[in-house]
């Protein structure tokens, strides 16, 4: 297909400024046939090409990191508002900057869960009525919720409790704390008893979060840090920025900045920060599954348990494909940023976005990895 810009034959003594704003929108519209025409991003497309196309010139820092054929790339930009920076590309993995990776952090709540599973010291078909025993009643639909249910989202539990700021506060999960959970469960009512295909529920991965908590004694972030980041040597992972904070690379709704969010006991729903050379470590450990050294946690993680009305899911992961060739997968998104984790155990591959700005197209380069290449299915440009 080709584009045909006609000008007007006296576009020369029309003022400088319309010349201007005609050529400015030419190379608008031709910027955007391109990036809607291009080629699918893959685990073969080079990083910066990723960058380029994901970000779009957004204000805002980007890291894409992408794993294969024993050989990891990185590529990296930082933006300002209207001032698109150079892309940078490295195999180095220090001195990242820091994101968050909100709902990414599911995945790590996930593995925890499919570590206690493997001790012995939870089970799927635990109820929240046995696990909270004696500290609050629930009606008995919100008693009979598994941790299987929990982990799938597939538990009928609303996205958030109904008395949440919404996602559009500057901070919707500073609250609740874990007594105002525990209230918030004494009054909840379900639409349906489960289990439910769906709606995808940060109230009931954060509700998991401290479910494991507990059980253990210790805060969640604790937990991830003793059971996955130390063992795996992520030292950029982690929920509390302390000395970290001017790596924090400033958040971005479009062109507006973004505060960084604050969790409390729904963090295991959204609270880590990560680089993406710590979640291509992370993606890295999965893959190998039991012989790697999450050991068998790592292949119990990604066996499906569950559908959400979407996508099949294991113990928060998602996942596409038949088995042998599924893709494993998640997002991220908070206020100012969102993120990406993708992988391929039975190809070695994995990819990792993450962007400081909420605009970044993580939801197109999943789809563009994970779908079938064929022209049938319909895109989600995001």
């Amino acid at each position: 297909m080709i584009l045909h810009f006609t000008f007007l034959s006296h576009a020369s003594h029309r003022p400088h400024r319309l010349r201007r704003l005609l050529a400015g929108c030419c190379i608008a519209a031709i910027s955007a046939f391109t990036h809607a025409h291009a080629e699918p991003i893959g685990f073969a497309t080079a990083p910066a090409a990723i960058v380029s196309r994901v970000m779009n010139g957004a204000p805002g820092s980007i890291v894409v990191g992408i794993s294969r054929e024993n050989r990891t790339q990185f590529a990296m930009q930082r933006n300002g508002v209207g001032q698109p920076g150079r892309i940078v590309e490295t195999t180095q993995a220090d001195a990242q900057p820091l994101f968050e990776i909100g709902s990414i952090s599911k995945v790590f709540t996930g593995v925890l869960l499919a570590q206690a599973v493997e001790r012995g010291d939870l089970s799927l078909d635990d109820t929240l009525g046995k696990l909270l025993a004696g500290q609050t009643t629930m009606p008995p639909q919100v008693a009979a919720i598994t941790l299987r249910q929990l982990v799938t989202h597939t538990a009928c539990l609303p996205g958030m409790l109904p008395d949440a700021p919404g996602l559009a506060s500057s901070q919707p999960f500073a609250r609740p704390d874990r007594p105002q959970l525990l209230a918030g469960l004494s009054t909840l009512r379900l639409e349906h008893a489960p289990p439910c295909r769906g709606p995808y529920s940060s109230l009931g991965l954060g509700l998991l979060g401290q479910l494991l908590a507990d059980r253990y004694g210790k805060p969640w972030d604790l937990l991830v840090q003793e059971n996955i980041a130390v063992p795996l040597g992520m030292k950029d992972t982690l929920q509390h920025l302390d000395g970290e904070a001017g790596r924090l690379a400033p958040g971005y709704e479009h062109d507006a900045p973004r505060t960084p969010w604050d969790f409390d006991a729904l963090a295991g729903a959204g609270a880590l920060r990560s680089t993406a050379a710590d979640l291509l470590v992370f993606a890295r450990a999965l893959m190998a599954g039991r012989n790697g050294p999450l050991g068998a946690a790592a292949e119990r993680a990604l066996t499906p348990l569950g559908h959400d009305g979407t996508y099949e899911v294991g113990y928060a992961i998602r996942m596409r494909g038949a088995a042998g060739h599924r893709s494993y997968f998640h997002t991220g998104q908070t206020g100012g940023y969102r993120a990406l984790l993708v992988f391929d155990p039975a190809k070695q591959q994995a990819a990792v976005m993450l962007a400081s700005n909420s605009s970044a197209a993580a939801a197109r380069m999943m789809d563009d990895i994970t779908l079938p290449a064929s022209p049938a299915p319909a895109r989600r440009h995001r």
